[in-house]
């Protein structure tokens, strides 16, 4: 048995081998294709929103009778699906940061902002689906009340 030709390379946090970055790179590329989605979703939430808005209060007295309960409803089934669509992207940014907190990429590079300033930055996203939701509420119960 021979030994090796030359000294071995060290590794070190410092130097990591290829395998670490590749793995890195992955797992970047995910979270960010997820972050992209949380802001894509929202993008079409407050767009289908405002436009149902809009619709809605041009109807105006139009709306009165079963379209002015039909909108209320639509616009919270929107919220409600689109909220979904958001919270669930969020969940899988969660599960690629475990993995990599759980992979020990740490000490090669940050994957995010620090989790205290992410826990910040996603405050709109998840109350946008609820702040809509809660205006169509209000609507539908002018409606109701408006309607007796």
């Amino acid at each position: 048995m021979t030994p090796p030709a030359g000294p071995t390379p060290m590794h070190t946090h410092r130097t990591p081998d290829v395998a670490l970055w590749d793995q890195y790179r992955a797992l970047r590329e995910q979270w960010t294709h997820e972050d992209m989605l949380v802001g894509q979703r929202i993008t079409w939430l407050i767009l289908a929103e405002g436009l149902l808005l809009n619709a809605f209060v041009s109807l105006g007295a139009k709306a009165a009778g079963w379209l002015g309960h039909v909108f209320p409803l639509f616009g919270i089934a929107v919220a409600a699906v689109i909220g979904v669509g958001v919270f669930t992207a969020m969940r899988a940014t969660d599960q690629v940061r475990l993995e990599y907190e759980r992979s020990g990429l740490a000490d090669l590079c940050p994957l995010a902002p620090e989790v205290h300033l992410a826990r910040r930055g996603r405050w709109a996203p998840k109350a946008l689906p609820f702040v809509f939701g809660a205006m169509w509420l209000l609507a539908l119960a002018a409606a109701i009340g408006g309607g007796s």
